[in-house]
This record gives structure tokens, sequence and C-alpha cells, in this order.
């Protein structure tokens, strides 16, 4: 049973999680053998994951594919247009006249693992559970309130603050997690994920071929609306935080999809006759301040003395290749609030710098100390090249690395021992980097130091403003959130992804934040190669 297998894996240590994994990589039967595992219609989609997730419960699924091969969403994120639409619900409208209030109208024919229907109850208790789960990314959730059932099939979902309808979609269509609907018995109980899935996806874990660490393996739900969105017979994730691993399970046939490649292996992958799909909203860098309510990090001037100290443009070239954007500002092109004129804001002038550290009283430099994970920065060479480049202005940079999976991550950050984290996220807007990553308990502030009360009036009225004058105002948004320097931003990357050219439906570019091989229709869910 997958709850044994699980309680062995977890004792331990994560390199011997990553040797197992290579292990059968190079000499497993994996996804088909010598050929691509996706050739055959109903064969099986091996993938290669750039981590492994804490556990199956919906609050800690970092990588989102985890969850995203069990469970539908509320709304759905179209990876070929990257505009929100229906999934689980159908329609939805404001039911107040302060955006902060949304019913949501239900799909009637869908139903959990055990066949149990999907209703405004269900999905109430599910949001709910979520928002009190305590799991690892249950804060990017914010700002939801509550949800209560309004009828048989209806859900009015509250807010704390005033929410654009643009970004209450996004945050229903499992960005977060909090979307992804999990049934009644799991939501009042929700240890019962730690070791299954109990969603409405198309498909579902598979408790005894399942390895926590090694190989996760799901089958089709016969209890799916939609039987022709489901396409293989067998999903496998791996989880291989190396990326050589990666590469060479590719290289090998042992999996169709390798997530997170780096940008030198592109030409290595497509010489071997695999296709590369890029995320345009991929990934953003930055250097998150974490200890902002004391210390060196409370006065704005040494946060932005630290902007102007880094050489962004030599860190792209030497780090992230040609596709990658260096920028001063936290909202990348493309995204919610996207201000141009930031994006050279704070342009290298070490003097500049040196100036603001010596007027906030820090002119003889002090140290950091900076969690530095290889989830987010392999072989810590972002890390290394801040280091270094800050040493110039007197500050010292004592970095701490990990080979632990994000959930384990978060958790870490939040214990206070760190001045600052190394940190890469999707390439969110303006209410996202607000609302999950800088409020108190945010990703980006575990240490629940509060929001500048400009920031946050501003970003109200934005979204209480007229549509035709709501973007302009997150525009004059985004310049006073980077002027704050909650982070220093460092570069917007796309995310590129290794594939078998032989699968249907994969996109060359992909508008959502993670590639998701898995819809609710047959026409975008990836398929078997004819």
């Amino acid at each position: 049973m997958l709850s044994i297998k699980f309680l062995r894996r977890r004792k331990a240590p994560l390199a011997s999680f990553v040797a197992g994994v290579v292990a059968l990589a190079l000499t497993a039967c994996g996804g088909g053998g010598s050929s691509p595992a996706g050739s055959g219609k109903g064969g099986t989609l091996t993938i290669a994951t750039s981590g492994d997730a804490l556990n199956l419960d919906t609050s800690n699924c970092a990588p989102l594919i985890f969850c995203n091969v069990a469970y539908d969403s509320l709304t759905r994120i179209s990876s070929k247009t990257g505009k929100v639409g229906p999934n689980l619900a159908t329609s939805w409208k404001w039911v107040d006249g302060s955006h902060q209030k949304l019913e949501l109208t239900l799909r009637r024919d869908a139903k959990f693992n055990d066949g149990t229907p999907l209703t405004g109850e269900a999905a109430a208790a599910s949001i709910n559970s979520y928002l009190h789960a305590g799991g690892a990314f249950t804060a990017t959730s914010y700002p939801i309130k509550e949800a209560k059932a309004s009828g048989e099939h209806t859900v009015v979902i509250s807010y704390s603050a005033p929410i654009t309808e643009r970004y209450a979609l996004y945050l229903l269509a499992g960005q977060s997690g909090v979307g992804n609907i999990v049934g009644p018995a799991s939501a009042a109980d929700r240890k019962k994920l730690h070791s299954s899935s109990d969603g409405i996806g198309p498909y579902k874990l598979d408790p005894s071929q399942t390895v926590k660490g090694v190989s996760y393996v799901y089958v089709p739900n016969d209890q799916y609306f939609n039987q022709s969105a489901i396409t293989y017979s067998k999903i496998v994730l791996k989880p291989m935080s190396d990326p050589q691993s990666r590469l060479n399970a590719l290289q090998a046939g042992q999996v169709d999809w390798a997530a997170n490649l780096p940008t030198q292996d592109v030409q290595t992958v497509q010489k071997a006759g695999f296709t590369v799909s890029r995320g345009t909203l991929g990934s953003f860098y930055s250097l998150a301040l974490l200890k902002r309510d004391s210390g060196p990090l409370a006065d704005a001037r040494v946060r932005q003395a630290l902007s102007y100290a880094t050489p962004r443009q030599d860190i792209v070239n030497a780090l992230y290749g040609s596709d990658a954007v260096a920028t001063s500002s936290m909202i990348p092109e493309g995204a919610e609030g996207y201000n141009a004129k930031n994006t050279d804001m704070y342009s290298l002038d070490l003097g500049k710098a040196k100036k603001l550290l010596s007027q906030a009283g820090y002119g003889s430099g002090f140290t950091l100390t900076v969690l530095d994970p290889a989830f987010f920065d392999s072989g810590s060479a972002l890390g290394q090249a801040l280091k270094a480049a800050y040493a110039k202005i007197g500050v010292t940079l004592k970095l701490v690395t990990t080979n632990a999976p994000p959930g384990n991550v978060a958790q870490e950050a939040a214990t206070g021992k760190y001045d600052a984290e190394i940190l890469s996220n999707g390439g969110n807007g303006l209410s996202a980097a607000v609302n999950t990553m800088f409020r108190p308990s945010g990703v980006a502030n575990p240490l629940k130091a509060p929001l500048d009360g400009t920031l946050t009036e501003a970003l109200r009225q934005a979204a209480l403003s007229a549509p035709a004058d709501q973007e302009q105002k997150m525009v004059a948004t985004t310049s006073i959130l980077d002027k704050l320097v909650y982070a220093v931003p460092i570069a917007s990357v796309p995310t590129l992804q290794a594939v078998n050219p032989k699968m249907q439906n994969v996109v060359e570019q992909y508008w959502s934040i993670e590639m998701n091989p898995f819809a609710p229709t047959a026409s975008e869910a990836w398929a078997p190669g004819k």
C-alpha cells in the first residue's frame, strides 16, 4: 500500500530519492523501452518533473503537475491562449457592488472518484478546507475568505478585499490549488490526500504502484465527465531535481516530457529529435528580502541599494540565455500591471548603491543570510553571482543551500533564520505579486512584514475602477511596488520543456504558468502519437 511506502521512503535523505530516480531512468523500461513512451494510443505518458511534491494535498502541490493530473479546477487557463474560461464552474457573476462576492454555477455532470456528485456544498467544503489546511501554499489563495453554497449547483466565494474579475478567475484556475476541488471526505480530513487523490480529474493516483520520491502512477478515472479527454492508459511522474538526470532520461527514451529544461540543453534535445515548448510567463527570478521589519532590510534605501548593485544583464547572459529578459520591475511583460518604464528603474550603479547605504547608516556594510534552494537556483549559480556583486558595495551574503522540495523550502523560509531567499515564481501580474507574494504570510513574506498602506490603497482603487481604467491604474500601482523593493528583481525567464514530438496537442508556446498536458476537452489534452 502507498501509505507503507510513503513511511519507508520519507525517512530516507533526498539524495537517495534522486539516486533511485536516476537508476530508474538509466535501467528501467520506463515509458516504452527504446522508443518514446507516448508512441501508441492508450499508452503511458511518462514525465520527468523538476521536483517532488511535499505530499498530494492540493495545498502542497508544487510542481502543479502532481495535482493537474488528478484534479479539474473551477476555472481553467488555456495553454494555447492564456485566457481563463469555464471548467467545473460553467458561469459566474458578482452578487455585490464591491467585487467581494462572486457566485459560480457548477457543472451538473461532475463526480468525484468515488461517484459523489459535485454540489455547491461540496465545492464550498473543499475551498474552506483548503483555506484552513495550513499547507505550504495556502497563502497564495488570498484574498479568498470563505465559500458558501447558495444552491444545489451554485457557490458564492467571498473575498476580504475588492478583487478584479480577472484575478478572481485566475485564483480558481488551480494556480494556487484552491480551485482544485477535493471530495467531501478529504475536505473533512485532508490527511487522506497525503497518500491518495480525491478529485474530479481525468486520472486518479494508483497507490499500489506509487513510491514517494521515485514514481507516481495515475490511472484513468472512470467517473470523469468527459471520457474522450482521457487519452492515456497510465500517467507516470518521476521526480528528478537534477537537470542532468532529466536530460539523461529523455535521451534514453524513458520519458516523454522533461520539465524545466536548462537553456544550455536546448540544442542537445533538439538534435535528439525532441521539440521544445516555451512558457512565456514561466519563471521570474528575484532575491526576496524576508526580514523587512527590522535590521538593514527595514530601510527602503538599503533595499534600493541592493537593486542598484545587481548586474542583471551580466547574470542573464551567464545563466539564462538569450530568451531571458533582465528587469528591475517585479511585473514581467504580458502580465497584469506591466510597466515598461520600470524595467530599467535600477540600472547598475554602484556609486548610487553605496550612497544609499551610507545615508541609511550602513556605509560599512553588513551580512545577509540567504536561503538558496536548488529547486530555484540549480548549483547556486544565481546565489554566487549575487554574492560577488554585493561584495563590491560591502554587503556579504552567507548562502545556505538546500536540495529540499519547494514545500519544505517554504517551511524553512518561515523559520526566521534567513534575511533573504532566492526565489523563482511564475510570471505573476500585480494582483498576484501583492496578494500571494508580499502580503503578510505570502510566499516572499513568511515573516509577516506589513504592506505599505499606499500600495494597498492603490491596489484597492484599481480593483474598484471601471474596466476601461483598470489596467492604467494597475500600471501606476506597479511603480509603487517597484519603489518599495520588497524583492530584488533579476530576470523574467521563459520555462523550456523538452517534449516527445510524436505526441499530439502539444503547443510550441504556452501561456499558463506551468505546462498542463491535461484538459477537459480532447482537443487540448495531450494524446499519444499515431
